[in-house]
């Protein structure tokens, strides 16, 4: 079964690339630019993995990752930060890679896998 990714994220050059790069490798992309958009999608759409930018058009993504922690609906849905903010923006967790969005195709994919595999 394809594996559905959320990728929010409010720079349209980087979504084009990573949705491009996802898309080829089969998976499901649907694109959010914001948090508050993103936050309205994830539990209609029951993503298997989301992809965020900390660096959003309002609320920040460091703040959206919050909010997906504290509800028991979305906790568990894997996320990987993708960004061009310094090396690790914010402590995440170990569990949270944390990617630059000049990234390969292959780094992106690898994390994605990893992510959806759990």
């Amino acid at each position: 079964m394809q594996k559905h990714i959320l990728l929010v994220d409010s720079d349209a050059a980087s979504q084009n690339r990573i949705s491009q790069v996802l898309r080829q490798s089969n998976y499901q992309v649907s694109v959010a630019c914001s948090c508050d958009e993103s936050l309205n999608m994830v539990n209609d759409l029951k993503p298997d993995c989301i992809i965020f930018d900390v660096d959003l058009e309002g609320t920040s993504g460091t703040i959206m990752y919050s909010r997906l922690r504290r509800h028991s609906q979305t906790r568990d849905i894997p996320a990987i930060v993708c960004t061009d903010v310094g090396p690790r923006p914010v402590c995440f967790g170990t569990g949270v890679p944390v990617l630059n969005k000049n990234c390969s195709g292959e780094t992106l994919l690898g994390a994605v896998s990893a992510a959806v595999a759990c």
